[in-house]
């Protein structure tokens, strides 16, 4: 039997768990590489050792790593062979938000947009940092959400409101209106479907190129980042924030509260000891 047709049911189990499709392609893919690196042979605790082996001599980060981990032993919970999981990689996690843009940054980015007249991508970037959702929770900003100023988001099993301020649904309405979006999606990409994560890293990396800011800071989630740690310095409500972010614990949230190594620089050289 081919690979393929052997994970058909399994996609059908991974769909009843009611995981993110993006979720379901991830596994998806995981159990087929294993799949594939099997062959013919049986599924042991010896086998799936050796496979994390082989994902530990790839060039990625140890959470991509921990997510094809987590994703194998969904599949091997599904195959019901328990006792051929494996563990996690423990990892130091960088503790510094180093690689994320500053709110200087962000404004660079936006002049920067609206001198190249790049209306959308100035648009995408406002409502980025203006709410704090995630990239895959961009579709959930409709012409419709723009007339209530929110719309509901259902992620990881949770359901949470986003607000959307004023100055942002104004803006945003004017942008339709220029578009002539009278319906559904506000950003669209081809085929006028809602814009995939990988068409606004390219419209990040675009607007970076021209202003001369590192790449590596124009990721979606540096918008996100940029969000909760101002709103942290107006407000200083960890709680409230963890509650609009849509995270189950305040650990996570705390990760906003940190400073950068040049912050924690400046503040150890200026000690009056």
């Amino acid at each position: 039997m081919r690979v393929q047709d052997k994970l058909k049911p399994y996609e059908k189990y991974l769909l009843r768990k009611e995981l993110a499709k993006n979720t379901r392609t991830v596994y998806l893919r995981q159990a087929q590489r294993f799949l594939e690196f099997m062959g013919e042979r049986e599924i042991t605790k010896k086998e799936t050792m050796a496979y994390k082996q082989t994902l530990m001599t790839e060039n990625k980060s140890p959470a991509s790593i921990n997510l094809y981990i987590t994703a194998l032993n969904c599949y091997l919970k599904y195959e019901q062979l328990e006792s051929c999981y494996i563990k996690t990689v423990r990892f130091q996690k960088n503790q510094c938000p180093d690689n994320m843009i500053s709110a200087e940054e962000y404004r660079r980015l936006l002049l920067c947009a609206k001198r190249c007249g790049y209306r959308k991508y100035y648009c995408i970037m406002r409502t980025l940092a203006l709410t704090g959702i995630r990239i895959s929770e961009l579709s959930g900003c409709t012409v419709e959400a723009l007339h209530q100023g929110k719309f509901v988001i259902y992620n990881k099993g949770r359901m949470r409101e986003v607000y959307l301020p004023e100055k942002l649904a104004a803006e945003l309405e004017r942008y339709c209106t220029e578009e002539k979006i009278t319906s559904g999606a506000v950003f669209l990409g081809n085929k006028h479907r809602p814009i995939s994560r990988n068409g606004v890293y390219k419209m990040l990396i675009r607007v970076a190129d021209i202003e001369g800011i590192p790449k590596h800071k124009v990721h979606p989630h540096s918008f996100r980042h940029l969000f909760a740690v101002t709103y942290m310095k107006q407000y200083a409500d960890l709680p409230e924030l963890a509650d609009i972010m849509g995270h189950s614990s305040l650990e996570t949230t705390r990760i906003y509260t940190r400073n950068t190594t040049a912050e924690k620089r400046k503040r150890i050289n200026e000690l009056k000891l």
